[in-house]
C-alpha cells in the first residue's frame, strides 16, 4: 500500500511538473508572397459603409493553450509549489478497511540543476507525520522526529524517481494533457485561463497509458501502474494569461487495483497552485543536515 501511494505522488508530481521544464519547440515561420507576386491588402470599404462593432476575441483552444505553456517554459528555472492532497483507501474483505490519509505539501523546485525542498504534513490511522527533505545532487537529507539524516546512495533512487521523470523535459509530459485536449474545455477566468475535463472511456484509456510511459524508467513504478484500474479522471488546470505559466491544478482521481489477492479502491483529490516562478534561486541544504550521517 505505501508503495502504491508513493507511485501516485510521483505521477502527480510529473504532472504538475509538466508546464515547468525548458524543452524548445520550433515556431512558425511567416509566409511570405512567391516569387512574381505582390503581396495584397484587404481594399478599404467605402466611407458611406457602416462601421462594424469590433468583435470579442474567441479564447484559444486547449491545444493553442498547451502550447502556448510549453514555449513559455523555455525560460522557466524555478517555482514553489503547495498541495492538498487527500486519499480515501478502501480494502474489501478486512476489518478496519477504509483508510483516510491527508498530505499537505510545501516545495520549492530548480530545474537546472533538477532539486527540490519539500516541507511534508501527513495525517493518517497511525497518527500524524512531519517531514522535511532536500533532494540535491550532492544528496538527499531528511529531518524526522527532529533528527536529521542522510539518505544512503543505494536508496535513493525511488526518492529520485519523480524527478527524473520531470526531468525528461515538457514536451513528453504535456502529452498526457495532450491526449484530451479535445475534451477541454476552456474558460476565461480574468487574469487567467483555466482548462476543465472529465475523462472516460477510450480517452480515459489513452491517459492511463501516457501516464503508464512515463513511469517506465523505473520497473517497479511501471509494474504498480500497469495493476492500476483507473476508473475516472477529472482535470482543472489554470494558466496565467500574460505569462502562459500555471497557477493551479485539481485533480480528482479514482482508481482500483489487486494488492496481496485483495481488491483496493483510492479516491484522491489533489489540489496544487504555483507561484515564485524564477524566484527560487538555489535549494540550499542546511549546515546541520550536512554533518548527519
Amino acid at each position: 500500500m505505501k508503495k502504491w501511494t508513493a507511485v501516485l505522488l510521483g505521477t502527480i508530481l510529473v504532472m504538475g511538473l509538466a508546464a515547468c521544464g525548458n524543452d524548445k519547440e520550433a515556431k512558425e515561420e511567416p509566409v511570405t508572397p512567391a516569387a512574381g507576386q505582390e503581396a495584397t491588402t484587404p481594399e478599404t470599404p467605402p466611407a458611406e459603409d457602416a462601421k462594424e462593432e469590433p468583435k470579442e476575441e474567441a479564447a484559444p483552444t486547449a491545444d493553442e493553450l498547451l502550447e502556448k505553456s510549453v514555449e513559455a517554459s523555455q525560460s522557466m528555472k524555478s517555482f514553489a509549489m503547495q498541495a492538498d492532497i487527500k486519499q480515501n483507501i478502501v480494502v474489501e474483505g478486512t476489518e478496519n478497511a477504509e483508510q483516510n490519509i491527508d498530505m499537505v505539501l510545501d516545495s520549492e523546485v530548480t530545474l537546472e540543476p533538477m532539486e527540490m525542498m519539500q516541507n511534508m504534513t501527513m495525517e493518517s490511522p497511525e497518527g500524524k507525520v512531519e517531514m522535511k527533505q532536500y533532494i540535491t545532487e550532492e544528496g538527499i537529507y531528511m529531518l524526522m522526529d527532529g533528527q536529521w539524516m542522510k539518505i544512503p546512495q543505494e536508496s535513493e533512487q525511488e526518492i529520485r524517481s519523480s524527478l527524473d521523470m520531470a526531468a525528461a523535459g515538457p514536451k513528453q509530459q504535456i502529452e498526457q494533457f495532450k491526449s484530451i485536449a479535445k475534451d477541454m474545455k476552456v474558460a476565461d477566468e480574468g487574469d487567467k485561463y483555466v482548462l476543465t475535463a472529465e475523462v472516460s472511456g477510450d480517452n480515459l484509456k489513452e491517459l492511463a497509458t501516457s501516464m503508464m510511459n512515463q513511469a517506465g524508467g523505473d520497473p517497479q513504478t511501471a509494474a504498480m501502474m500497469e495493476q492500476m484500474d483507473i476508473k475516472s479522471i477529472n482535470i482543472v488546470y489554470g494558466i496565467q494569461k500574460d505569462t502562459y505559466l500555471p497557477t493551479a491544478t485539481d485533480l480528482d482521481m479514482v482508481m482500483e487495483m489487486e494488492a496481496e489477492g485483495q481488491k483496493v479502491t483510492l479516491d484522491m483529490k489533489m489540489k496544487s497552485t504555483y507561484s515564485k516562478h524564477n524566484e527560487v534561486s538555489k535549494i540550499e541544504v542546511p549546515k546541520e543536515a550536512l554533518s548527519a550521517e
